[in-house]
């Protein structure tokens, strides 16, 4: 029997999702000046609006690896996009600093089981040869979601205000659940998309034993010397990340002096890069795995390499061309995107089976702590200095220790529990 390919749409749901996840938190950027004369909102208020997503995003990532890995994907997954769609459509009616703040914090609650469910589906669908390509696939929808959408927003935003793009933007959760609940289940034996021969597939190339969810704390994973560098990893992907999320924009119309049409579209180049990055990242790391490496040893081999690649914005700073400029950020964010494509996948090869949301949790708890620090620090070293020098020469040194300690800690073996699920043993 020629086995099917359900596994891959699958992977396009979740591209999708994160597509959607994305462009629901980039639209407030774009929407930024339009709210601030709109609302009379200062500097600093809208400041506050823009963090305040992150607040309650990171702080729910610990537990919401647990209810992932107790609820499964399937529901999960249905809840958390009702919950942020509605928030995103809810914001397009917000008309006070203090209303629009409230529906951000909540916004971040239903945006948090994105990624710990992600990882959760790739492991349960994919065998381990397969899920750097399938995590760097998924995942690329963060460069789709916060670049290449942006001339498509700014046109709602331009054409009919920018309330009508939030409750457009939110609809579009709304499509995506009618096919995740048609074609999705939470494990390919219990779906009609993967034939009998796709499921032998799936599960002879998966190297876990355990299928059942592990009882288990999230901080206990921090036991373990492997887990250190994944969290940290994180942090560093996305502080580079919500910085040039937050700041590339302002960095090409103040620093290069481009007009803020012009910035709006080379903003673009930065993340189609990241896009091929994120997918090349998983091509590579997979044909390592073909060829015979342990599958943590080739995931770190790539991580330790897409995490030098922020040396690019150092020229930066140097060169008098703002084409030349957005070149090298380019390329620094594009290569980064190495690692950004199988960071998550990292996951399902270190964690023990069934307690692959936890894990992921945890790591995105750990993560995005940058995306409170990052947008601030940033403007407070810019009004400081009057310039970006300092704030691009952070995030570069930052991701330095993250591939130094990609190469150095992390060991080519899996977590593993005893019994008790109380102490913690490294099993290779």
């Amino acid at each position: 029997m020629k086995k099917t390919n359900g596994r891959w749409l699958v992977v396009v749901l979740l591209f999708v999702a994160t597509t959607v996840n994305y462009m629901d938190r980039a639209i407030l950027g774009i929407a930024g000046p339009s709210m601030m004369k709109d609302l009379s909102l200062t500097t600093v208020q809208f400041g506050l609006l823009g963090s305040a997503f992150f607040w309650s995003y990171a702080l729910m990532q610990i537990p919401v690896g647990m209810i992932v890995d107790k609820l499964g994907a399937r529901l999960t997954y249905s809840l958390a996009i009702v919950w942020w769609s509605l928030c995103t459509v809810f914001t397009g009616l917000g008309r006070s600093i203090g209303t629009l703040i409230g529906i951000r914090v909540l916004m971040g609650v239903g945006e948090a089981p994105a990624f710990p469910t992600n990882t959760r589906v790739i492991s349960d669908w994919l065998p381990a040869h397969e899920r750097g390509v399938a995590n760097g696939i998924f995942n690329s929808g963060t460069a789709i979601g916060i670049g290449i959408t942006t001339p498509f927003l700014a046109w709602i935003i331009e054409g009919w205000g920018w309330q009508t793009a939030f409750v457009v933007i939110g609809l579009v959760g709304f499509v995506w659940l009618g096919f995740w609940l048609f074609y999705f289940r939470n494990k390919p034996s219990e779906s009609k998309i993967a034939n009998a021969a796709e499921v032998t597939y799936i599960e002879a190339g998966q190297t876990e034993t355990k299928n059942e969810p592990l009882n288990i704390s999230p901080l206990k994973f921090l036991r373990f010397r492997n887990v250190w560098p994944m969290l940290y990893g994180l942090f560093a992907h996305n502080y580079l990340t919500y910085l040039m999320m937050t700041w590339l924009p302002t960095y090409l119309v103040v620093e290069r002096h481009m007009t803020l049409l012009k910035a709006g579209f080379f903003t673009m180049l930065p993340w189609i890069m990241s896009f091929l990055g994120n997918i090349l990242g998983g091509v590579l790391s997979d044909w390592l795995i073909r060829k015979g490496w342990n599958s943590i040893k080739a995931r770190k081999t790539i991580l330790s390499i897409g995490m030098l690649f922020p040396l690019f914005i150092i020229p930066t700073i140097y060169t008098q061309n703002a084409m030349s400029a957005l070149i090298f950020i380019s390329i620094a964010i594009g290569g980064e995107g190495l690692a950004a494509g199988i960071l998550w996948a990292t996951v399902s090869d270190i964690s023990p089976k069934g307690a692959e949301g936890k894990l992921a949790g945890l790591q995105n708890f750990v993560g995005n702590l940058a995306g409170w620090l990052a947008p601030v620090v940033t403007g407070l070293l810019i009004s400081k200095f009057n310039n970006f020098t300092i704030a691009l020469i952070i995030p570069v040194v930052i991701c330095i220790i993250a591939s130094l300690a990609y190469s150095l800690i992390i060991k080519n073996q899996r977590i593993s529990f005893n019994e008790n699920q109380a102490k913690g043993t490294v099993a290779s």
